[in-house]
C-alpha cells in the first residue's frame, strides 16, 4: 500500500498509518407537521473526509518505513504546508478505492518522545467545486434592429419561422467517469482526439500528469461541439 498528496508538490507518506477514518454523511433534514408529527424530508450528501496519524522518521527503518530515501521530519512538515496552502490535491490509497479530490483540512504535529520523529494528524476534506455557466443577453431594441421578426425571450431568440443554424462551438463542462481519459474525453466532445487543449485548460487542476484524470473530476472543454 501506498498513499500519496499530489498536488502541485508531491509526498507519499514515508511510514504507513495502522489506520485511517473515513467520514461520510447526508445533510437531511426532519420538520414536525401537525397530525403526523416528525417527517423526513431527506437531503444531500455532505463532503467526505478522511483522516489518519503516523509519523516522520528521523531514520531510516526498514521495520516500518515504506521506502529508503526519506527526507528529515521538518522537511516533510514544510512539504505537507506547501501542499495545505497551495489548495486542491488528490489524495490517492493503493490498494483501497480511495482517490479523493480533496484540500488538508488540519495537520497537527508534535515531538514529544526524543527520537527526533515527528508525530502528526492530517485530515482531508473533499473538494466539490461549482461550475457556473455563462448566457448571452440580447436586448430587445437590439433585436428590433437586427432581426424584427425576433421576440427575446430569456437571453434567446423565437422567430416566426425556424432557421437552420450552422454548427458551432462553445465552452461546456464534463464530469470525468471511470475509465475516461484526456484523449477519449477529447475524441467524445470535441471529434478530435487531441487532448493538449484540454489539459492546458485544467492544468491547474489535473496537476503535472495529464494521466491522472479523477472520477468525479469536473472539467472545462474549450472547443465542444453544440448542436442547434
Amino acid at each position: 500500500m501506498e498513499i500519496w498528496l499530489k498536488g502541485r508538490k508531491k509526498l507519499r507518506i514515508p511510514v504507513l498509518p495502522s489506520e485511517y477514518t473515513v467520514s461520510s454523511s447526508q445533510s437531511n433534514q426532519s420538520v414536525d407537521i401537525n397530525a403526523l408529527g416528525e417527517v423526513d424530508l431527506g437531503g444531500k450528501r455532505a463532503l467526505q473526509s478522511i483522516s489518519f496519524s503516523s509519523f516522520f522518521p528521523k531514520r531510516y527503518d526498514p521495520e516500518y518505513c515504506s521506502y529508503r530515501n526519506i527526507k528529515s521530519p521538518s522537511s516533510y512538515v514544510k512539504l505537507v504546508e506547501k501542499i495545505k496552502r497551495a489548495g486542491t490535491l488528490r489524495l490517492l490509497m493503493t490498494g483501497t478505492p480511495i482517490r479523493l479530490r480533496c484540500r488538508i483540512e488540519s495537520f497537527e504535529w508534535s515531538e514529544n518522545d526524543g527520537t527526533g520523529d515527528i508525530s502528526y494528524t492530517l485530515t482531508f476534506k473533499e473538494h466539490r467545486g461549482v461550475s457556473v455557466g455563462t448566457s448571452e443577453v440580447v436586448t430587445l431594441s437590439h433585436l428590433e434592429q437586427s432581426q424584427p421578426d425576433a421576440v427575446a425571450v430569456e437571453g434567446k431568440t423565437l422567430e416566426e419561422s425556424p432557421r437552420t443554424e450552422p454548427e458551432t462551438t462553445t465552452g461546456t463542462t464534463y464530469t470525468v467517469k471511470a475509465g475516461d481519459s484526456l484523449s477519449t474525453i477529447a475524441r467524445q466532445l470535441t471529434g478530435s482526439a487531441d487532448w493538449h487543449a484540454i489539459y492546458e485548460q485544467n492544468k491547474a487542476a489535473i496537476g503535472a500528469d495529464p494521466n491522472m484524470i479523477m472520477d468525479g473530476m469536473t472539467l472545462t472543454i474549450p472547443s465542444a461541439k453544440v448542436e442547434s
